[in-house]
C-alpha cells in the first residue's frame, strides 16, 4: 500500500516553538506509513537541522507577503510528491498553502493554529471563515486556542480538534552534572536559587515584565538570580537594563541550544506572557521538575494547574510576579512539591509520543475514503 505523502509547510523554519513540533513531527512520524516533506516560506536553522539529519526540505524563498511569485514553487512541489496532505502551520503559511494545494490538485489540507494572539489581526479570521471549505481540519494546540480562534472567526468549536504539543521526557529530565557545570561556569552558589526565562525575546514573551520584577526584587535583596535566554526583537530591551544596572542579579546567554542545562540549573521557571498558545518551554520545564510562574495568558491555563504545578499571576504586573517569585525561592519544600506534579502531568498529557501518535490517528481518518471530510 503506498504510503501517505503529507507536506508540513510553515513560514518559516526558524527554532521557535511551531517550527520545533514541525521538527519533531517530521522525525518522528511512522514511515512505514508515512512519506515527510517540510517547506518553509523562508528558511532557518531549524531547516538546515533538518536537512542534515535527512529530512527532505525545501525552502520556498518567499521575501515579503506580496512575493506570490514564488507560490509556483511551492506548487510544483506539491505536485512533484503527490502530496496526499498539506499540513500548514502559522497564518501566512496557510494563506499560502491552501492556494496552492488547490492549483496543485492535493486532496487534504489540515492547518494547526499554535497560537492565541492579543494583536489585532481580524484578516487572519475573516480567512479561516472565508476558506474553511478548503480546509479538512482545524487543530488547536490547547483547548484555550480553540476556543479562541471559534470566537474570533466563527466557526463552530465542534470543528476543532485540539492535540496539545508534547515533549520528551527523557531529553528535558533534570541533569545533575549539567546543573553544576552550569552554575559553577556562572559563579552561581549550589544554594542560589535561581529562576530562567527561556524563550524569544518578543512582545508576547512579556521580559519587560520580568525585567521589571527584577527591580523589585533587588530592592528586596531577595537572592534571587535571573537566567535568561533567548533572543528576538526584544534582545535590547534586556542589554539595555543590563547596562544601566551594572551587577544586576541576572545572566544573559542569548540563544542557546542546550535548554536542558539551564532548566537543570534553575530552581523555577519564569513565563510573564502576554498570549501565548502551547507554551513548550514551559511543558519542558515541568518535565525537568520545575515549578512555574506564569500568567494565565492562554494555553498557560491549560498546562500549569495554580496551586499544584506553579502559580499563576495576572497579566502586566510586576509586583505579583515578583511576589511569586519570592514565595518559591523562600519555600524549597514547595518547589519540589509543584515540580514534581508538573513532572507527573506532562508524563500524563503532554509526552511527545501522544502527540505524534494523535497526528498520525488525524492522518489516516482524513484519508479514509468514506470518513469524514
Amino acid at each position: 500500500m503506498r504510503r501517505i505523502c503529507v507536506c508540513h509547510l510553515i513560514t518559516e523554519l526558524a527554532p521557535a516553538g511551531a517550527e520545533r513540533i514541525v521538527c519533531e513531527l517530521a522525525r518522528r512520524l511512522d514511515r512505514d506509513r508515512f512519506e515527510v516533506v517540510v517547506a518553509g516560506l523562508r528558511g532557518g536553522a531549524a531547516g538546515d537541522r533538518l536537512a542534515r539529519d535527512g529530512i527532505e526540505t525545501h525552502v520556498i524563498g518567499v521575501r515579503g507577503k506580496w512575493d506570490v511569485l514564488k507560490l509556483s514553487r511551492l506548487v510544483r512541489l506539491l505536485r512533484r510528491r503527490r502530496v496526499d496532505i498539506l499540513h500548514t502551520h502559522l497564518f501566512h503559511a496557510d494563506l499560502a498553502g491552501r492556494a496552492a494545494a488547490w492549483l496543485a490538485g492535493v486532496p487534504h489540507v489540515v492547518h494547526t493554529i499554535h497560537t492565541a494572539e492579543a494583536r489585532f489581526r481580524p484578516w487572519q479570521f475573516a480567512f479561516a471563515r472565508l476558506a474553511a471549505g478548503r480546509c479538512d481540519r482545524l487543530i488547536a494546540v490547547s483547548r484555550t486556542v480553540g476556543r479562541y480562534h471559534a470566537r474570533k472567526s466563527g466557526l463552530p468549536l465542534a470543528g476543532y480538534a485540539v492535540i496539545p504539543n508534547g515533549v520528551d521526557l527523557k531529553e528535558y529530565c533534570r541533569d545533575e552534572r549539567r546543573r553544576r557545570e552550569l552554575r559553577e561556569r556562572l559563579g552561581l552558589s549550589s544554594g542560589t536559587v535561581v529562576a530562567a526565562f527561556v524563550g524569544r525575546l518578543a512582545e508576547e514573551k512579556g521580559v519587560d515584565v520580568l525585567l521589571a520584577a527584577m527591580r523589585l526584587l533587588a530592592d528586596r535583596a531577595s537572592g534571587i538570580h535571573l537566567i535568561v535566554a533567548g533572543d528576538g526583537p526584544k534582545r535590547a530591551i534586556v542589554e539595555r537594563f543590563l547596562a544601566a544596572r551594572a551587577g544586576a542579579a541576572i545572566t544573559f546567554l542569548g540563544f542557546t541550544d542546550d535548554v536542558r542545562a539551564v532548566l537543570s540549573a534553575a530552581d523555577m521557571l519564569v513565563m510573564p506572557s502576554r498570549w501565548e498558545g502551547f507554551p513548550l518551554t514551559v511543558a519542558e520545564a515541568m518535565a525537568a521538575g520545575l515549578p512555574v510562574v506564569a500568567t494565565g495568558a492562554g494555553g498557560l491555563a491549560d498546562v500549569v494547574l495554580d496551586g499544584q504545578t506553579g502559580l499563576l499571576i495576572e497579566k502586566e504586573d510586576p509586583p505579583s510576579l515578583a511576589d511569586a517569585m519570592t514565595k518559591l525561592a523562600q519555600n524549597a519544600e514547595l518547589r519540589l512539591r509543584l515540580g514534581a506534579a508538573g513532572r507527573k502531568r506532562v508524563e500524563d498529557h503532554f509526552t511527545i509520543d501522544r502527540l505524534v501518535g494523535a497526528y498520525e490517528g488525524l492522518y489516516v481518518e482524513v484519508c479514509r475514503p468514506h470518513g469524514p471530510s
